[in-house]
């Protein structure tokens, strides 16, 4: 196991890799990389690719909402050896900050909770968040503009997530769903329900894995660097910008340094280990490819700075523009804090020790404020990271069946 100061140097390392812009096809000519025989890989193919390489069905939605972002939703209907859904309750996974629908088919069937549902006899939709790899049109603005990248993860639920639902309900013909969300997916959930009551009639039961509403606890040093974000004027069209995004460069290089038996895939290792838990013993090597080449996905550099500011607050409330633009927005000098007394669907919220970025305390804040919790659940493995919610190893055996078993109740 690599020390925190190597985990740290490694991931700074991989991060240049991302940000930098490079011409990678003079790099492989230089490091004799033969670019034109690289072979097609899981890493390259896309959700619905990775979806039909096992013969499940899929389904691509368009979905718009209010303010004009147009969302894509993917589907799995039902099992390759059935012919229709009509008679098999939906569930909305939505994925967390960075993600992408990817992230619940990556680990393949009977590890990916995607196909573990559809198995179970679920209708499946998994949502993508505006600025993502899928879900970067709008009606009249495009990703070059400043005002398309002006949103944090409020947005997302007040508008998003509320799109998504009625979309789903809509064309599976049900008047509730079940929803699961990581990390920032459970953020969304909380803003909508506390921010929109009358959509918690919608939701059977809500599963939270890694759920951040309460951050003033994080042990990321590297996540923690948001907390130091400035408020005011002069700074807050600053960050109205991408975070992350994915690219066709990062998924070439991902091939070559992130596969089995090459020395550099210990880097790739250790920037899941120090963003997601650095004692995880669940994660899939093999994977690691396919995974770099979905995560980041990209997303807006306000939804950052938003957990940044729940951070420093301990509180968990709309976004802090500073004193003149929240009077302007708010009507108030301070941000308003979201109502989670309003939110009376069932909540299950289930976390892992292991996890740096959603600690136990602010779980258990935010436990206590919701009125109609089901449990706070620790997965039974004391090494469970953030991101073993999504890959890791025996997920299904310790938090896919449990939650199934509980879906079962509702």
């Amino acid at each position: 196991m690599r020390s925190k100061s190597q985990q740290m140097c490694a991931a700074a390392i991989w991060t240049a890799c991302l940000v930098t812009e490079i011409h990678f096809r003079s790099a492989s000519a230089q490091l004799n990389f033969p670019y034109k025989k690289l072979a097609i890989s899981d890493g390259q193919l896309t959700t619905p690719q990775l979806i039909t390489k096992y013969s499940y069905p899929e389904e691509t939605h368009k979905v718009r909402t209010a303010d004009g972002y147009v969302l894509t939703v993917h589907r799995i209907p039902h099992t390759p050896t059935e012919q229709q859904a009509d008679d098999r309750p939906p569930v909305l996974l939505l994925h967390g900050l960075l993600g992408s629908s990817a992230d619940w088919v990556i680990a393949g069937p009977h590890k990916g909770l995607a196909f573990v549902l559809t198995d179970a006899g679920y209708d499946v939709w998994l949502g993508n968040a505006r600025g993502n790899t899928y879900s970067r049109r709008h009606d009249y603005l495009t990703t070059r503009d400043k005002a398309f990248w002006n949103f944090s993860w409020h947005e997302m639920g007040v508008y998003d997530l509320p799109a998504m639902i009625d979309h789903v309900l809509a064309v599976s013909n049900k008047p509730s769903l079940y929803y699961v969300g990581h990390s920032m997916g459970c953020t969304m959930f909380f803003v909508l329900t506390s921010s929109l009551p009358h959509y918690n009639s919608k939701i059977r039961i809500m599963f939270g894995f890694a759920p951040a509403a309460f951050n003033s606890h994080v042990k990321n040093d590297l996540f923690s660097i948001a907390q130091f974000s400035r408020v005011g004027s002069e700074v807050d069209s600053l960050y109205n910008s991408e975070f992350f995004p994915n690219n066709w460069m990062r998924g070439r290089l991902v091939q070559r340094f992130c596969r089995d038996g090459v020395p550099t895939q210990g880097i790739c290792s250790s920037v899941l280990f120090l963003l997601g838990g650095l004692n995880s013993t669940q994660l899939n090597t093999t994977l690691l490819p396919v995974i770099f080449s979905n995560f980041p996905a990209g997303c807006s550099l306000k939804s950052w700075i938003h957990y940044g500011q729940q951070m420093r607050s301990g509180r968990f409330r709309q976004y802090d523009h500073g004193t003149a633009l929240n009077l302007k927005h708010y009507g108030t000098p301070e941000p308003p804090d979201y109502n989670l007394a309003a939110i009376t669907a069932p909540v299950s919220l289930h976390i892992g020790d292991g996890d740096p970025l959603i600690p136990y305390e602010d779980v258990t804040k935010l436990y206590r404020a919701l009125p109609n919790a089901v449990g706070l659940f620790r997965v039974p493995l004391s090494t469970f990271g953030h991101f073993d919610f999504l890959w890791g190893l025996d997920a299904n055996n310790l938090l896919y069946d449990f939650v199934i078993s509980l879906m079962k109740r509702f």
